[in-house]
């Protein structure tokens, strides 16, 4: 068993790097708008406080605006104000307190605890009081260079943050945009973790279902960033009328990360029963074709979430394999069959219900489980 184990490393080493980078790519598409205005906004600080300011090396612009928009999509406007307001506010208690009692590894001290106290007063924001922190003692420990302005690393962090601000104000996102593509990303695995678990239980494939299990446990950063990605679009929601007009559609898709949620831990149990049915070395083609059902439901749902379209058709695909879910369907199915297709009932309710149907609606598509009652036209017994 021990020999088994080890011939195996090489092949989860590679499923593990080959997952690993699809994950990296979906978080580098989400993310592209981020990524390209970063150099943009630090690029456009530095060069304003260069050419116009007169600024030799206005490090701390370049700084402010790079961390004002983040290379992660997470609440822009909010973001962008914390921290920068924060360093530029951290930069001028630094700039104050340099400019009273000089520099030093006191002074560092002093500056430091001043700066912390007066940001937690201020704000409650852990971004905002880091960036007070952080900026500070860059403004203690690092010298000034020679200019004829007043205050001039405090001008640098200013023109940084308000070069963030303007982009998040200007370049309003598409408040669908990132959800969407969060969305389909999710549904995608979800139809493939259960592609890859009708195989396993098609060709009683021990490995494969343990790839299923793996693959599952590692969608948990998809599901949270959709959660963000879906305030963003609220926020936005907010402050611009396109993203007010596209309202409706983000409330959907954050019904649908719900019960998406609830679809993908209620798999990892089934996953893990997969696993344990496979080592028995016995084929289940019917549960197996039961859970290649839902992954085509899944697969519809996942284009129509992509692209905003109408979701009946998936509706339709995961009702009619909802309504084959019946763990009395063979009378040969021993209690490890049955209590599998019990889980598969729930995972095709919260499908359905992301598709838009109500929890009763859904109920309503899987086959009932209650027994079966005598005719009520007989006589009572005597």
């Amino acid at each position: 068993m021990a020999k088994s184990e080890v011939s195996q490393l090489p092949q989860r080493a590679f499923n593990s790097v080959v997952h690993r980078s699809r994950m990296g790519l979906k978080r580098v598409n989400a993310n592209a708008g981020q990524l390209i205005q970063i150099p943009i906004a630090a690029t456009a600080a530095y060069a304003f406080c260069v050419y116009v300011l007169g600024h030799p090396y206005p490090f701390l612009a370049a700084v402010a605006s790079a961390v004002g928009i983040g290379p992660v999509a997470d609440r822009r406007l909010r973001r962008a104000m914390e921290i920068g307001f924060g360093a530029t506010f951290g930069v001028l208690v630094g700039e104050l307190l340099v400019n009273v009692y000089g520099t030093g590894i006191w002074q560092l001290t002093l500056t430091l605890a001043i700066g912390l106290f007066i940001g937690t007063m201020l704000n409650s924001g852990g971004i905002f009081i880091t960036q007070i922190a952080v900026q500070s003692v860059y403004v203690v420990v690092v010298p000034a260079t020679a200019t004829s302005l007043p205050f001039p690393r405090t001008l640098d962090a200013l023109t940084g943050s308000v070069c963030a601000i303007l982009l998040a104000l200007i370049l309003p996102r598409d408040a669908r945009k990132v959800p969407r593509g969060l969305a389909a990303s999710m549904l995608d695995e979800i139809s493939a973790v259960l592609q890859m678990m009708s195989k396993a239980l098609q060709d009683s494939d021990v490995a494969l279902a343990k790839r299923a299990l793996t693959r599952a446990r590692e969608t948990q950063d998809i599901i949270d960033s959709w959660g963000s990605s879906l305030k963003i679009s609220k926020e936005a929601a907010k402050i611009n009328a396109r993203g007010r007009r596209h309202a409706a559609e983000v409330t959907r898709l954050s019904r649908a990360h719900t019960h998406a949620d609830r679809a993908m831990r209620t798999m990892r149990v089934i996953a893990r029963r997969v696993v344990g049915i496979t080592e028995f070395g016995i084929e289940k083609p019917i549960i197996a074709g039961y859970v290649g059902s839902l992954s085509e439901g899944s697969k519809k749902l996942e284009v129509a979430l992509r692209r905003g379209t109408d979701r009946a058709l998936a509706e339709a695909a995961l009702a009619e394999a909802a309504s084959s879910l019946d763990p009395r369907a063979e009378a040969s199915w021993d209690i490890h069959d049955e209590s599998l297709v019990l889980l598969l009932r729930p995972v095709a309710v919260d499908l359905l219900e992301a598709c838009g149907l109500t929890n009763e609606a859904a109920q309503n598509r899987l086959p009932s489980l209650s027994e079966d009652t005598r005719d009520t036209d007989d006589p009572p017994a005597e």
